[in-house]
């Protein structure tokens, strides 16, 4: 056999394993949805661990919002994903790396340290978890003390009311402002009271988007909607900008001997459910962290379970959680407490 014609042979062995292996890595498991289904039971019951949720959306990029799966949908559950938690099962570590054929020859020893260390760096980053998309948690908001007010939007050039994407709003600023100046618009919810104590606890804080400032014309300030996470209108205040990074939390998650309140709901919502926002009052003061889970309660002697929250953010002796699973809408007033308590 000539030289061309064994390079030739052996660049299309190449391309069929490589399709092979690719095809298999991406395969998937189906999943018919049934009355009652979520992503979160799907997973837990495919998967055996429920946190894998956002791998399993995004491999099914049709469904638009993770809320809504309705019956007789077919879920995508990827093959890596189930195989790897078969090998955790039996005993080797949940987040080893996908098997690769061994080298005819082993690598150059200077070689082995450098490969340990990427290894490493591998697992490291497979046992993170993203905890929420990084736009949700920025409009997830938090109760703060006092509300951080710098300016407001007080009309638009065309009239309108609702902002979006891209649109102009006049805005007043509290103190020197620039061309280039970026500011968050906040919705500030009244004195949010403590269901059980009736005290105040202070302010929900939500933010509807970033404005950037684009003109300024005696005295009158225009800014642009860069960027949406809800809607905004005339009289939302604008705050301080500064960067926001979702958080990355590495496994095991805690659920520590915790107690306390669900004190308010997203948008002063009376009732939540599954990714809804809800607002704790403990704090990182009190011993909670962020990646700790709950489980919730709708009354004090937890005779009615109601669902599983998640810490995403915290502050001294509030927190803001999203309820991962719920069987019975999850309100303020409603108690958590470990998911082991004593």
């Amino acid at each position: 056999m000539s030289k061309t014609r064994k390079i030739g042979c052996t660049i299309v062995v190449f391309l069929v394993l490589s399709s092979i292996v690719f095809a298999e890595t991406r395969e998937m498991m189906k999943h018919k949805v049934v009355k009652g289904d979520t992503l979160w039971d799907i997973t837990e019951e495919a998967l055996s661990d429920p946190f894998l949720w956002p791998k399993v959306w995004k491999e099914n990029p049709w469904i638009a919002d993770p809320h809504w799966i309705y019956p007789d949908q077919v879920i995508n559950i990827p093959l890596y994903l189930i195989q790897r938690e078969r090998v955790g099962k039996e005993g080797a570590p949940a987040t080893v790396a996908p098997y690769r054929e061994q080298a005819a020859l082993p690598p150059p020893r200077g070689a082995l340290k450098e490969e340990a260390k990427k290894d490493a760096d591998q697992i490291t980053q497979m046992t993170l978890h993203p905890l929420i998309n990084k736009s949700l948690f920025i409009a997830s908001g938090y109760i703060a003390d006092k509300v951080p007010r710098v300016g407001q939007i007080i009309d638009a050039p065309n009239g309108q009311v609702i902002f979006g994407n891209d649109d102009l709003a006049n805005i007043s600023v509290d103190h020197d402002a620039r061309i280039g100046q970026k500011f968050y618009v906040i919705k500030a919810s009244g004195p949010v009271r403590h269901p059980g104590t009736g005290g105040v606890i202070g302010y929900l804080i939500t933010i509807g988007g970033i404005a950037e400032i684009t003109a300024m014309n005696d005295g009158e300030i225009l800014a642009k909607i860069t960027t949406c996470f809800g809607p905004m209108t005339i009289g939302d205040l604008l705050m301080t900008y500064y960067e926001i990074e979702a958080p990355t939390i590495q496994e095991p998650f805690r659920s520590p001997d915790i107690s306390g309140t669900i004190i308010a709901g997203a948008n002063q919502m009376v009732l939540q459910a599954m990714q809804d926002i809800i607002y704790v009052d403990k704090g990182s003061q009190d011993g909670i962290e962020i990646g700790d889970i709950f489980k919730t309660h709708a009354t004090a002697n937890q005779a009615l379970p109601t669902g599983i929250i998640q810490v995403i953010s915290c502050r001294d002796h509030t927190a803001t959680a999203m309820i991962r699973s719920s069987n019975q809408p999850v309100s303020p007033g409603h108690v958590f407490t470990a998911l082991e308590t004593k």
